[in-house]
């Protein structure tokens, strides 16, 4: 039953109570001054009034029970709220534990190499060594043989950049023995070094190789030091 119906029922029944108290009054005065009992017709509207009241009465009582039902099953209705909140709390509280040792699992992979020294006469297809290792996070690189081998799977950056004071100044990366990049550094004049550089990205499956190698021969110089670098790192992981 609505709000309003509730008002009217509680309104009805102060209506009903005021009515007998009135005829009760009535009746008393009556009988005190007839000194005669309540007529028939007195009685008969005194019953009926008592009947609604009483049925009323049944009336309030029933939607006082919905109420209290209501009640109670809004209280475990807030309880079942309560558990779903700690449930949620609980599983935000283990995907932030997930992903902070996700985070801290995240494989990291970066290198940054020089030349020593200067390269010369070397043999075309040789492999540069760049043996000065700056930067090796993941040990990916190898500065003895001069490669560099995915540790896993996904996309990489690699850069290099070569110096030479003579012609013949070239170099190119490889990637499983297959040509991916052209550098050249030729001298065009007697005042400067040539100087090149280049940059790619590529995707490796794990245990791919990466190097770089010469590609002239003869009088051929590659400076060392900090004129020639070879770099790379992981994008991401595939």
């Amino acid at each position: 039953m609505s709000v309003y119906n509730n008002d009217m029922l509680s309104i009805s029944l102060i209506s009903l109570c005021l009515t007998l108290c009135l005829v009760l009054d009535t009746t008393c005065l009556l009988d005190l001054n007839s000194q005669q009992s309540p007529t028939t017709q007195s009685t008969s509207f005194l019953n009926q009034l008592l009947l609604q009241e009483q049925q009323l009465r049944i009336e309030l009582q029933k939607q006082i029970t919905g109420i209290q039902s209501q009640i109670q099953d809004l209280r475990q209705h807030v309880v079942s709220c309560e558990q779903d909140n700690r449930n949620l709390q609980s599983k935000y509280a283990e995907l932030s534990t997930n992903l902070s040792i996700s985070a801290n699992n995240v494989v990291q992979v970066a290198f940054f190499v020089r030349l020593r020294d200067k390269i010369t006469n070397h043999h075309m297809s040789t492999i540069m060594v760049f043996d000065d290792v700056q930067l090796n996070t993941g040990n990916a690189y190898d500065p003895h043989v001069g490669t560099f081998t995915a540790p896993v799977e996904g996309v990489y950056k690699f850069d290099l950049v070569l110096s030479s004071n003579v012609e013949n100044g070239h170099g190119e990366m490889m990637h499983n023995g297959v040509k991916i990049l052209d550098v050249y550094a030729d001298k065009v004049n007697q005042s400067f070094y040539g100087r090149g550089s280049g940059s790619i990205i590529v995707r490796m499956a794990k245990g791919d190789k990466v190097w770089i190698q010469h590609i002239d021969v003869g009088n051929t110089v590659i400076n060392g030091g900090i004129e020639t670098a070879f770099s790379g790192h992981l994008l991401f992981a595939a």
